[in-house]
């Protein structure tokens, strides 16, 4: 997979406050791939300020993807442009870039209750909106939405029109 993709972590649910955990799990996968792991996205996006974001830094995780809304779409921090963490504790801006998203696929589909077909018009507004000020536009989506399988039928078909958005600038 590391021949043709950028490979980060994906830590365990309770890694959010557990420092040994976190690690061990990276060296796993750095023992997997024999490549230095330097991205992450929380499970469940589950973590807290800024202890989360500490323990990465401490492992040298240089790119986080945890910055989102699970419930709705839209921009947790308040920006649609990747930031360093900035440390309030150490008054100091840490080597940590964050990387907000704007929409998950479970967001549109289970919390939002939208169709495949409303989904993408949902997506297309945001796409729009981040367009407006040079932002980067950011999906999260679970390879589970591109099965077709129960909840996910026509999910596929709404990816692939969602590249295309994506690519039409």
């Amino acid at each position: 997979m590391v021949d043709y993709a950028r490979v980060g972590l994906h830590p365990s649910y309770y890694t959010m406050k557990d420092l040994a955990l976190l690690k061990k799990e990276k060296e796993r996968l750095e023992s997997i791939t024999n490549l230095p792991i330097k991205r992450s996205r929380q499970h469940y996006l589950r973590f807290s300020l800024p202890d989360t974001y500490q323990k990465l830094i401490d492992l040298e995780i240089e790119e986080d993807y945890s910055m989102g809304y699970a419930s709705q779409a839209g921009f947790r921090a308040s920006t649609c442009t990747p930031f360093y963490f900035y440390d309030l504790d150490f008054e100091i801006q840490t080597p940590l870039k964050i990387f907000p998203f704007a929409v998950m696929d479970t967001t549109l589909n289970d919390y939002m209750k939208l169709t495949p077909k409303q989904s993408l018009g949902k997506i297309r507004d945001l796409k729009n909106e981040v367009k407006k000020v040079n932002g980067t536009f950011i999906t999260l989506f679970h390879n589970e939405s591109l099965s077709a399988y129960q909840r996910w039928r026509g999910w596929s078909r709404l990816y692939g029109s969602m590249l295309k958005i994506s690519k039409s600038s």
